[in-house]
């Protein structure tokens, strides 16, 4: 059972994945993230300016092996899953590839996901993160878009310390089955 952590870049996703994992759940990193940095410093190809296509295939087959090597009854969290990839699509004013469209189809997370809203006082960018905030809120409409057409239910995250997100994700897990 994996459930997505998701949202607009910048809203927190990563710092909460960071505490699941201390707490020892198994965690699918973002992979775009990951993959965007090592380009970056060994000056890559794969690159959304330089090679998009190759990019949405690496990460979208990270996502997939995830999916495919945690066990059904084990809880499991992912920093972003197949639908953000349709997200940043929409955001692009692209098509979604027909291979993502399968992927998205036929790779399923558990139906709630966990989205963290737009929050400016927390968004910061980066070397990687170089949306504005109202940018950020734009991709966080396509990422509800997103989940939304895929079938999938969002549970927005309360807007409190990491510590009381971690505590929510938790509770909420802890009291239902997917």
């Amino acid at each position: 059972m994996v459930y997505v952590l998701t949202g607009g870049p910048g809203f927190g996703k990563t710092l909460l994945a960071e505490k699941l994992a201390e707490k020892g759940y198994r965690i699918g990193q973002e992979t775009a993230r990951a993959l965007i940095e090592e380009e970056q410093k060994r000056n890559g190809e794969i690159l959304p300016w330089r090679n998009s296509l190759e990019l949405e295939r690496r990460v979208m087959e990270a996502r997939i092996q995830f999916l495919e090597e945690t066990p059904e009854e084990e809880i499991a969290f992912a920093d972003r899953g197949l639908p953000d990839q349709a997200a940043f699509s929409y955001y692009k004013g692209k098509a979604v590839s027909d291979s993502l469209t399968f992927a998205i189809k036929n790779h399923r997370y558990a139906t709630t996901v966990f989205i963290t809203p737009p929050w400016k006082e927390i968004y910061q960018t980066d070397a990687v993160r170089k949306e504005t905030f109202d940018e950020a809120c734009r991709i966080h409409e396509c990422v509800v878009k997103a989940y939304r057409e895929n079938g999938y239910r969002l549970v927005e995250l309360p807007k409190v310390a990491v510590e009381e997100r971690l505590q929510f994700v938790l509770d909420y897990v802890a009291t239902r089955s997917e």
